[in-house]
């Protein structure tokens, strides 16, 4: 896609409307007029706040409508003293002279940065505030993102407390992972990730394609800590992120950008949206068109010592783009119809060319459609998705050892699905249950140009689950909610084979099943949680929840090189389990001033490790060991998670946390007799026990900022915990960044921005010592109609 088209598909013709930052069009008035009309938008993104208060004092309160317009008529004074407020924003007190300005008035509600008590939808699938769930819920609210240097969605996720997260190429990585709660950051499937409430985890290998959701697509995001197994099942044995986008709120709003950056990075991005009433039937159309595309020459990521020894080495370089459009109906019922279309595409080098014309590279065709229904049936609120997500993954491996090796990689993963939850109150109980159907494939293969040979591996799995969950409000300071979940598997159409193979693939043929057994899990989450809430801002909370996963389909049913060695399938892997104790507590210390704290003790069995079988293989480079993913052991997690968050003014506002924690392996099991490893007493790997970020924003008439520091600690490399051979090391060393962004708008419609990444130029090391690219400072420009 051109970039200059993006450009030309902007009508002319449309009226400019107000951008980021700045409130529209307020009020046509005379002096002593009768009547006042006007408008009442949010500062920080030009979207209306249909249901703020508007309070004429000695004349009256009224509601802003749904297009966030009100009126007030009867007037007799010139002077007029106006209070307007919204749940979430700070409320502000203007004074008008209707003989100085008979048009053109303007009030602007910036968003609090803590919003404390803001709607929620994940953490119990019903809308909830935040302090009315007695579960830790950390929000990303769109402040924060405004604010905050960014270069994708995952970025934004290290400022929440106790996340865990890894890209350490930046936009140059092909994938990111995002952990919580000590669990391993090697892997992102034991934390669900949802977009507008549907999974895009992958069946395959639990992995997140975080690069397909542009930022300036998403309105906020939900974090909800612990296992939310009960309600959500497989995945989410650490916690839940929900990525939830944009509605459009106004006829029509576009806002179109360049950016240019560090290694000579360009890009480009529309984000379109609008709603259109359909005659006077109350009912009402809306749509939304999400654009972007980037591109990047990059920098080499490999260590002095590897490109010195290795001659094709190159830069990793990066290109992207993405497409997303969601149309729907809003009805006069309250009930909402909409669609939603995905379409990504990333070709990513990786630092290595021998004969081919992009060398080594790895390239994701994504594809997806959601289709949702959310509205009332009688008094049941009901909540139900179906959606079909699909993902072509292509690799091309070439590299010479002793002669010339190149095969290309195409691993076609499938996720079918259909959510539904349903709501209904009977006087202080609030029941939802439900059901989630799942099917996730993955069929691919392993294509040897230089030989004859071609490996594949494929296989599917069914999930299917009911829960049920009551909220219970006990009286008007003590909520109960209890909630239990069924979840059932089928693992089946497993194999791994090779057809035409040659000295190339022949250390694999012993480990050939072209027909692999069926298998069947089950399993029961159950969540409780007690909460007392003695005010608006202050609570305490205790929580059990159980969380489970089953395994993979790559562990099921692929056998292949990984790290070290060679791994073999293993379609009898069961799921494994945690069980999760948590105490939590919410305090307005002062006012503006507010803390959170949460302790949580998580001991988990049958986790899933690769363990040696006590066997070697010759892949032709010397011996290496033989790795099988088993069910081996007793793993014990605690720790405590801390945050303080202060609005000194609405312009003005500092926030920052902390968390400890501990993760070990409590009891290990050798499945191989000549298995002279014992992890038993081992910390997890990628756990870093201490995560420590803080930060800010400022916003001024000169220029706006944000500042984020961010302290990620020492990790465990390898399962040993011993010394490891690349990075002649125990562990990562820790590490801090610091990001700064700058912005400014000028005369409503245009916005400059200036972010810098990694501000100190801070490098640090992943577990091929190959090295991050430092400092990314990139500029923007940005127009709204």
């Amino acid at each position: 896609m051109k970039r200059v088209l993006y450009f030309l598909i902007i009508p002319g013709h449309l009226k400019a409307v107000v951008a980021s930052g700045i409130l529209a069009l307020f009020v046509l008035s005379t002096s002593a007029q009768d009547c006042i009309r006007g408008r009442v938008l949010d500062a920080s993104n030009g979207q209306i706040l249909p249901g703020a208060s508007v309070n004429v004092i000695n004349y009256g309160l009224v509601s802003t409508d749904a297009n966030g317009n009100f009126k007030v008529c009867s007037l007799h004074s010139d002077t007029l003293t106006m209070l307007i407020s919204f749940v979430g924003y700070q409320s502000k007190e203007e004074h008008v002279n209707l003989r100085q300005k008979a048009s053109d008035y303007s009030f602007s509600l910036e968003p609090k940065s803590v919003l404390i008590n803001d709607l929620v939808v994940t953490a119990t699938r019903t809308d909830n505030r935040v302090l009315n769930t007695p579960v830790r819920v950390n929000l990303i609210t769109p402040k924060l993102i405004e604010s905050t240097a960014l270069q994708n969605v995952d970025d934004v996720l290290k400022l929440a407390p106790g996340i865990n997260y890894s890209r350490p190429f930046g936009i140059f990585s092909s994938k990111a992972i995002v952990t919580m709660r000590g669990l391993s950051g090697k892997e992102q499937g034991r934390v669900l990730v949802l977009l507008d409430g549907v999974p895009i985890n992958k069946s395959d290998g639990g992995t997140v394609d975080w690069n397909m959701v542009d930022i300036g697509s998403v309105q906020k995001i939900e974090i909800t800590k612990g296992p939310g197994s009960a309600i959500y099942g497989q995945n989410a044995m650490g916690g839940i992120i929900n990525i939830i986008t944009r509605a459009p709120s106004e006829a029509i709003k576009i806002r179109a950008s360049v950016e240019a950056g560090s290694f000579w990075t360009f890009g480009e991005k529309i984000n379109a949206g609008g709603t259109k009433k359909l005659g006077n039937s109350g009912n009402s159309f809306f749509w939304v068109a999400n654009l972007f595309n980037k591109s990047s020459k990059g920098y080499i990521t490999q260590s002095p010592a590897d490109r010195a020894a290795n001659p094709y080495i190159i830069k990793s370089s990066m290109k992207e783009e993405g497409v997303n459009v969601k149309a729907g109906l809003n009805f006069k019922s309250g009930n909402t119809l909409s669609a939603m279309v995905n379409y990504y595409n990333d070709h990513r080098g990786t630092g290595e060319k021998e004969f081919q014309p992009d060398g080594n590279v790895t390239d994701h065709d994504s594809y997806g459609m959601t289709l949702n229904y959310k509205g009332n049936s009688g008094k049941t609120k009901v909540n139900s998705s179906l959606y079909n997500f699909t993902e072509n993954y292509k690799k091309v491996n070439e590299y010479i050892k002793d002669d010339y090796t190149w095969y290309n990689v195409l691993s076609v993963r499938r996720d079918i699905g259909w959510n539904t939850a349903m709501t209904r109150t009977y006087g202080r109980q609030e029941f939802t249950g439900g059901f989630d159907f799942r099917n996730g494939s993955v069929d691919a293969y392993d294509k040897y140009y230089t030989s004859t040979d071609i490996v594949y591996n494929k296989g599917k799995m069914n999930t299917y689950a009911l829960f049920l969950q009551d909220e219970i409000g006990l009286s008007e300071k003590f909520r109960l909610i209890a909630g239990l979940r069924y979840d059932m598997a089928d693992f089946y159409d497993g194999a791994f084979y090779i057809t035409n193979p040659t000295m190339e693939t022949a250390f694999m043929k012993d480990y050939q099943v072209p027909d692999m057994p069926v298998q069947h899990w089950q399993a029961l989450s159950p969540r409780i949680s007690l909460q007392y809430k003695w005010n608006e801002t202050d609570r305490i909370y205790l929580l059990y929840s159980k969380g489970f996963r089953p395994s993979v389909l790559d562990d099921l049913c692929r056998s292949g090189r990984i790290k070290g060695g060679f791994k073999i399938a293993n379609p009898a892997l069961k799921p494994e389990y945690i069980d999760n104790y948590e105490a939590g507590i919410d305090l307005q210390a002062i006012e503006k001033l507010n803390f959170s704290t949460s302790l949580f003790y998580s001991p988990g069995k049958d986790f899933q490790y690769y363990v040696s079988n006590g066997q070697t293989i010759d892949m032709g480079f010397g011996d290496r060991p033989i790795f099988i993913r088993a069910n081996i052991s007793k793993v014990e997690i605690y720790g405590i998670e801390t945050e303080f968050r202060y609005e000194a003014s609405s312009d003005l506002s500092f926030y920052a946390n902390y968390s400890y924690t501990h993760s070990l392996i409590r009891d290990y099991k050798k499945i191989a007799s000549n298995d002279t490893i014992n992890l038993s007493g081992k910390y997890l790997t990628d756990v870093p026990a201490h995560i420590f970020t803080a930060g800010g924003n400022w916003n001024n008439k000169l220029v706006n900022a944000g500042l984020a520091v961010h302290y990620n600690g020492p990790m465990y490399i390898n399962d040993q915990n011993i010394k490891d051979d690349i990075l002649q090391s125990v562990q990562y060393e820790g590490y801090t960044t610091v990001d700064l962004k700058l912005w400014r708008v000028f005369k409503d419609h245009y916005r400059l921005s200036l972010n810098v990444m990694n501000l100190l130029d801070k490098k640090y090391y992943d577990s091929k010592d190959a090295v991050c690219p430092g400092r990314f400072i990139t500029g923007s420009f940005e127009v709204n109609f």
